[in-house]
């Protein structure tokens, strides 16, 4: 793998497929609704219990204005944000995890103004892959840092 090729873990969010920098996932739950906290933005659905440490938890669906059901491959995808006394554990709801690709930085197209829901601010670049069946297919690729403000994370260390 060349220094331009970073692992990415690519997920559903309604018909659109995006990734997340795989350095950045801890791990892969499945959906159980978190418990309720006051007073935080909608897409906040609550906090689990990730072994004894309160993870909040948001739901990207609802933060990009997608209307989806929970399903049986709907999970949580717990990520850790920043490093060493920074760092912050958060768990981020989507459809369903699809796999783990490589993908070339250096060859990352640049959002479109238009991009379902999300802000291009959010995107670190877009690109192809081919599916099963040989489809090719748009991959969106989220920056978390930009994703998940500082102003929610702020919000949410009281949790």
């Amino acid at each position: 793998m060349s220094r331009n090729q970073q692992e990415f873990l690519t997920f559903f969010l309604g018909p659109e497929q995006y990734a997340i920098n795989i350095l950045c996932v801890q791990e892969i739950r499945g959906w159980h609704e978190p418990d309720p906290l006051p007073n935080v933005p909608d897409y906040v659905r609550g906090v689990i219990d990730l072994r004894g440490t309160l993870v909040p938890v948001i739901d990207l669906r609802t933060k990009f204005k997608l209307d989806a059901p929970f399903t049986v491959t709907t999970v949580v995808i717990v990520v850790q944000m920043g490093q060493g006394d920074d760092a912050r554990t958060l768990g981020l709801v989507v459809d369903a995890v699809s796999d783990v690709k490589t993908f070339d930085t250096e060859n990352l197209q640049p959002a479109p103004d238009i991009s379902a829901g999300v802000d291009q601010q959010y995107i670190l670049g877009l690109t192809t892959i081919t599916d099963a069946q040989q489809k090719p297919t748009m991959v969106i690729l989220l920056d978390l840092e930009k994703l998940i403000a500082e102003s929610l994370l702020n919000q949410l260390a009281h949790v």
